[in-house]
């Protein structure tokens, strides 16, 4: 369904900027080729909002369809278990000043199978994860991390404070770039969180995706783009305040937002300010820079397809890492299909056996690099090309090699 007004201010501004054509959804894989031909495809069109300049898609899909069986663990990556660990360390620092002398309760939005929260109830704190992956949740209980499978909403936030009281800390990973409703979103973590309790947002920082030039961020399972502007004008209309900020390199460039109700307790820190001013001086929210990002996408197009075709004439096997969503949409932007590529390693054995979509190449176990050795291997999953090196050292001193795509093509 194609909407014409904006996820935040509601105005009916917003204007193209790159137009992806008609693609198959990031994470619609197909358990057979004879499924292809019944294969449904959707526009995907990059926009801006003219009025308070937030980047976003106009196709919204049944988030039905997108999330209720998610083929994504957020424990398969051995670097995004550390990556808790750490949140963990900088939530508890931050709850602790406010000089409380009781454990926290934390609840989680988008808690996938529960791996940031088992580091909190490790910890002896009380959790609660909402999650509309059914499969998933199902996980998440089964290894003992307290989860309800629904879409987070001030119904359900409601719901959740009637049963379970509110809460000193609300945690939201990824999860503002997946919810067409953003005011229902937000006004719910408002009125679940305790009145000097904070929330910790976290995106992949839309500073990064322009200066890098990562456009295969854009899928129909991610709805919107964040700047800390917009996240700011957001969570100011629901009368919640920014007081801190702080960028991660999770997701290939994030930021981690913590928020509080108007005049909490925390003083705002000057990282806020420094952020917007960077923000700013980048051009992120000028319609002509976006402009500019559209040329360089399909510079960058030509550039990856000619190395992979030159590497394809040459005779050489190239695979792929990762079967990610960012990849599906690089894929099918760039034309590189089961004609150039061979076949797609991935970790998650939800993925394994089946065919990409909209591509159509086969997905293995990683092991299968070793079965089948390839010379080259596309990174899709790019934002872990350092574990992924690690992992594979034995495939580079077979003497392959690793293709990274952005911000242009390169090995590494």
């Amino acid at each position: 369904m194609r909407v014409e007004s904006c996820r935040i201010c509601k105005k009916n501004k917003l204007e193209v900027i790159l137009d992806y054509g008609n693609v198959a959804l990031a994470d619609s894989f197909l358990s057979s080729r004879e499924k292809i031909n019944n294969e449904k495809k959707y526009p995907l069109r990059l926009c801006i909002c003219n009025d308070c300049k937030h980047i976003q898609v106009d196709e919204i899909i049944d988030p039905s369809l997108l999330f209720e069986n998610y083929p994504w663990e957020t424990g398969v990556s051995k670097s995004i278990i550390e990556f808790s660990e750490d949140l963990y360390d900088k939530s508890i620092n931050c709850y602790n000043l406010t000089l409380s002398k009781k454990r926290p309760k934390v609840l989680e939005v988008a808690s996938n199978d529960g791996t940031i929260l088992s580091v909190f109830k490790k910890n002896n704190c009380e959790i609660l994860g909402v999650d509309p992956a059914k499969n998933i949740v199902r996980k998440a209980n089964e290894k003992g991390i307290r989860s309800i499978a629904e879409f987070f909403n001030l119904e359900i936030a409601k719901s959740i404070i009637e049963q379970y009281g509110k809460w000193d800390i609300c945690i939201a990973r990824n999860v503002l770039a997946h919810t067409n409703e953003l005011h229902g979103l937000v006004e719910g973590i408002k009125i679940a969180l305790d009145k000097d309790g904070f929330v910790i947002i976290e995106v992949p920082h839309l500073k990064t995706m322009f200066e890098e030039l990562q456009y295969d961020q854009v899928f129909h399972e991610h709805m919107g783009y964040h700047s800390l502007d917009s996240i700011k004008k957001l969570f100011e209309m629901h009368e919640m305040e920014i007081f801190n900020v702080e960028e991660v390199w999770i997701h290939g460039g994030s930021i981690r937002v913590y928020l509080q109700h108007i005049n909490g307790p925390r003083e705002i820190s000057e990282n806020v300010f420094m952020v917007l001013d960077k923000e700013h001086k980048v051009g992120l929210y000028e319609k002509s820079a976006w402009n500019e990002f559209a040329n360089r996408v399909i510079t960058h197009k030509k550039l990856l397809r000619e190395e992979l075709e030159k590497l394809k004439s040459n005779n050489k096997k190239i695979a792929i890492y990762g079967a990610s969503g960012k990849g599906q949409t690089l894929l099918q932007f760039c034309e590189i299909n089961n004609k150039i590529i061979d076949y797609v390693v991935d970790k998650s054995e939800m993925k394994q056996g089946n065919f990409t979509p909209g591509t159509h190449i086969k997905i293995f176990s990683p092991s299968h690099i070793y079965e089948d050795k390839p010379d080259i291997i596309l990174l899709c999953t790019w934002n872990l090309a350092k574990e992924i090196k690690t992992q594979e050292e034995k495939f580079i001193s077979l003497g392959g090699k690793f293709l990274h795509p952005f911000p242009l093509p390169h090995y590494i």
